[in-house]
């Protein structure tokens, strides 16, 4: 199974109110931590659900869910933001593809999109990443998610960009901003 990985930029379906109050703290996850991608996915519209799984996905399978679930902090790593009140607000993870390279995958709840959630959530993945010895990060978006594209470049090099109909394959240094790491500080303002 292939992870699409896509940033969703997609607008609530009902639009809520914009949280206030302190940034999103940002912690790593473990194999144990289903509830957290549960709430993540529920609180994503189905626009940013098609963004982010490239089609129309109103509920997780069971396999793609298992998949997801199974971080191991190694060929598998996921960060989690959480707001001031607990509550998950989105999820970075990174899945071995070999050797240095890491799909990357990011997805916000739609009621944070635009408040910096995403760009927390890359950075501190990306500086899992490189503790883990990954050089390259692989992000397939959708073409239309400008979203994912803008941010990638705006936190990492994109060395290519490659689309094929309506995905773009992006890869971005991850050794380049090595200054970026958190190194064991993930809930460090980003």
């Amino acid at each position: 199974m292939h992870l699409v990985s896509t940033w969703t930029t997609g607008a609530p379906e009902t639009p809520g109110p914009r949280p206030l109050g302190r940034a999103p703290t940002v912690r790593e996850l473990g194999p144990g931590d289903v509830a957290v991608l549960d709430t993540v996915f529920a609180g994503l519209s189905d626009h940013s659900r098609y963004l982010r799984f490239h089609g129309a996905t109103p509920r997780l399978v069971r396999a793609v869910r298992t998949k997801l679930a199974a971080v191991d902090g190694r060929r598998h790593i996921a960060v989690a933001a959480f707001a001031p009140d607990g509550a998950p607000t989105g999820i970075a993870r990174l899945i071995s593809l070999g050797l240095r390279d890491a799909e990357l995958a990011i997805e916000v709840v739609d009621t944070w999109q635009g408040c910096g959630v995403g760009r927390r959530l890359l950075r501190a993945v990306a500086a899992r990443g490189r503790e883990e010895g990954y050089s390259r990060l692989v992000a397939d978006v959708l073409t239309e998610n400008t979203g994912m594209r803008v941010l990638l470049a705006s936190v990492l090099p994109v060395v290519t960009v490659e689309t094929r109909g309506h995905e773009t394959t992006l890869t971005a240094d991850l050794t380049a901003g090595s200054s970026t790491r958190t190194a064991g500080h993930l809930t460090a303002a980003a």
